[in-house]
């Protein structure tokens, strides 16, 4: 008896399996098979690069400090930098390495005629605090110097640079500067305005960038600029030549003292080229805009 219950329970069972594989391969014809969803991710292309470069970087102390953790006398120093290793010329690694060490040592506390590296600069600012303390044995105001320097756009034919320099070596305040540099790949050379605009471009060139500069500043055109605590020689605004071309345009930074008493701070102007195509010089860096 119980062998034909369960006769009759594996036969009844059998068949509900075989229902059940023939409405799966029926719903499998009829709609498809389920497809892979479809990868979500998006390919970005590579950021064009022509130059290597690696970042320099220095963290040292100098002075009594170096000895008594304690002692308020010291010299820091934080530095990075960027030092080009490839794809160029080595003439014009060269050249361009010296020239970037050189426009940050300008902007440093030393004498820069006669030192020719940061390394030097380093030496000549502990040795000058050195024969500060032997002079004055209760000095204990620490000095510092922080330069923040890095590759900010690369092009075929140039590379723009942007340094922050901030030093402290006595006074009211700190000096904080900003320099903007764009170097020639070819000759390894800063690039200059006159790299860039043809012959007699400066009048055009200048009385745009006032209007940007007003604009920026809130000067009406019927107020002079030194009525806004400006120092353009005859009141007239001229472009400086600390610059870089990033992104199609021009960023021009004037740093305190520069054009202006303190209180008034740094001035970042951007110009875009694509509104000076007509000065722009087919031979020179940016030639391509003209096409």
């Amino acid at each position: 008896m119980t062998k034909t219950t369960n006769s009759k329970y594996s036969a009844s069972n059998m068949r509900s399996v075989l229902f059940l594989v023939f409405l799966a391969l029926a719903t499998s014809c009829q709609f498809g098979e389920k497809k892979k969803p479809a990868n979500p991710m998006i390919e970005v292309s590579p950021i064009p690069k022509f130059v290597d470069y690696r970042i320099e970087k220095i963290d040292k102390e100098s002075g009594p400090c170096v000895q008594d953790s304690t002692s308020k006398k010291c010299v820091l120093f934080q530095i990075e930098y960027p030092v080009i290793t490839g794809m160029l010329e080595e003439e014009v690694i060269q050249r361009i390495n010296t020239n970037i060490e050189n426009d940050i040592l300008s902007n440093t506390p030393v004498r820069s005629e006669s030192i020719n590296s940061i390394a030097e600069m380093i030496d000549q600012l502990s040795n000058s605090y050195q024969e500060l303390l032997d002079e004055f044995d209760d000095f204990e105001q620490s000095w510092m110097v922080e330069i923040n320097a890095d590759i900010l756009h690369q092009e075929q034919d140039y590379i723009s640079i942007a340094s922050a320099i901030f030093n402290y070596t006595g006074g009211a305040h700190p000096n904080n500067s900003q320099l903007y540099r764009s170097y020639n790949l070819e000759t390894g050379s800063p690039i200059k305005l006159s790299d860039l605009f043809l012959d007699g471009f400066q009048t055009s060139l200048n009385q745009s960038a006032e209007i940007e500069f007003r604009m920026l500043k809130e000067i009406p055109p019927t107020n002079t600029l030194e009525s806004a605590g400006y120092w353009f020689e005859d009141d007239r605004f001229l472009l400086n030549e600390n610059f870089a071309i990033i992104n199609e345009s021009l960023i021009f930074y004037f740093n305190p003292y520069e054009i202006g008493p303190y209180s008034l701070g740094a001035t970042e102007l951007e110009l875009k080229l694509t509104d000076y195509v007509d000065l722009i010089d087919p031979n020179g860096p940016i030639g391509g805009l003209k096409k």
